[in-house]
């Protein structure tokens, strides 16, 4: 260990020739002068000191009339020596410490972790909104603040936090574990039809069945019941009434769709590219890049080292203008935007039912396209209905 401090510090390997030797260690000892791995070979003595102290053995060399000679140097001091005539090179290291130092304040790449229900895209977006992203520096960012409005903001996200890992900004998410709906048979509940159809299959799971299979109901009819008579008690008896009823439904259809559509003509399209280093964004154009009558989509292009995303780059936002024109439409472009839109309806009203039959007809107008008709299928009806025991 002392031979590496010795080593930073720097040392010389000196001789010392044609004088008194036993005159100038005894000198450089009365004169505090240290030296070390003294010894003699031929009449010389050869010994060790720190660069610093080598300057001081010249004065002691002469009293006992002999001379001095440098064999070797060592240490991490000596390169350095070489450079003091090139002042620029010093300089250009503090500078380089100074931007390193600098360019550490900022954060250079997004990590985001522990989420399932929220995707990173929506995470992402939501951070750059409120200006928390790649290329912000960290003296602006309130992190208490961000965490605050992102449990606010996403219902799914029951703790989160953000950690400063160097240049990186990790935002851990702890989301909410979803309950399972655990049914409270203290709550008296009647079974009734939500809508109107012919029962197919039907299975109670608590109370007193009412409706059987092949059994036609409207909505409101009674299908399992809470509340039961009981002869043999001379009470009534009360449950939470379960069931599942599967009908045949027959759902009705009425769509009407103008003849008069208006749509989209685009008529120019224009690129625009701006540099981005770090939280700085450089317009490389004249002018404007908002127009009113526009879609606009934006790439970035970033620099990446080893998988991570540097804040430095090339992003183009590419708008284009359009104008909005009507166009009266032919009877089959009509009657397929007609059934598209009867599709929509299937998928969005129908998700949950099994489709048996569709019969629906088109009509067309000069004006208008109308679809009517219904839909038969499969759903369950069951409905749970809260009551009192007072009823």
């Amino acid at each position: 260990m002392i031979n590496f401090f010795r080593w930073l510090a720097g040392y010389v390997e000196f001789v010392f020739e044609g004088g008194f030797n036993e005159g100038f260690i005894n000198e450089c000892y009365n004169k505090g002068i240290h030296i070390y791995s003294v010894m003699q070979e031929q009449g010389r003595l050869r010994a060790r000191c720190s660069a610093g102290t080598y300057k001081r053995l010249h004065r002691v060399a002469l009293h006992n009339s002999g001379r001095l000679s440098i064999t070797k140097r060592r240490g991490l001091v000596f390169p350095f020596l070489k450079l003091r005539s090139r002042p620029g090179i010093f300089a250009g290291a503090l500078c380089f410490v100074m931007i390193v130092n600098y360019m550490g304040g900022f954060i250079w790449n997004l990590e985001i972790v522990g989420n399932n229900a929220v995707t990173n895209s929506e995470i992402t977006d939501f951070l750059e909104e409120i200006g928390f992203t790649v290329g912000s520096h960290w003296s602006r960012a309130d992190r208490d603040k961000i965490e605050n409005l992102m449990m606010a903001s996403f219902d799914d996200c029951a703790w989160v936090h953000i950690n400063r890992i160097g240049s990186t900004a990790r935002v851990e998410i702890n989301e909410t574990v979803e309950k399972p709906e655990i049914t409270d048979n203290s709550v008296i509940t009647n079974v009734k039809a939500s809508k109107d159809g012919i029962i197919v299959k039907a299975q109670v799971y608590d109370g007193w069945q009412v409706a059987n299979k092949g059994d036609s109901v409207v909505k409101g009819d009674l299908l399992v019941t809470g509340i039961y008579e009981s002869e043999k008690k001379k009470t009534n008896l009360f449950a939470h009434a379960r069931g599942e009823f599967i009908a045949q439904v027959k759902e009705p259809v009425s769509i009407t769709v103008s003849r008069q559509q208006s749509f989209k003509t685009y008529t120019e399209k224009k690129v625009f590219k701006s540099l981005h280093f770090f939280s700085l964004k450089i317009p490389l154009y004249i002018g404007t890049s908002k127009y009113i009558n526009s879609d606009v989509t934006v790439k970035n292009n970033y620099i990446k080292v080893n998988g991570i995303t540097l804040p430095i780059g090339i992003s183009e936002k590419t708008v284009k203008i359009y104008t909005m024109k009507t166009q009266t439409l032919s009877d089959r472009a009509l009657t397929k935007l007609v059934n598209e839109q009867v599709e929509k309806y299937v998928k969005n009203e129908l998700a949950n039912a099994e489709i048996i039959k569709k019969d629906i007809h088109i009509s067309l107008n000069s004006d208008e396209a109308s679809a009517k008709g219904y839909i038969l299928c499969l759903e369950d009806i069951a409905q749970e209905i809260k009551i009192s025991q007072k009823q």
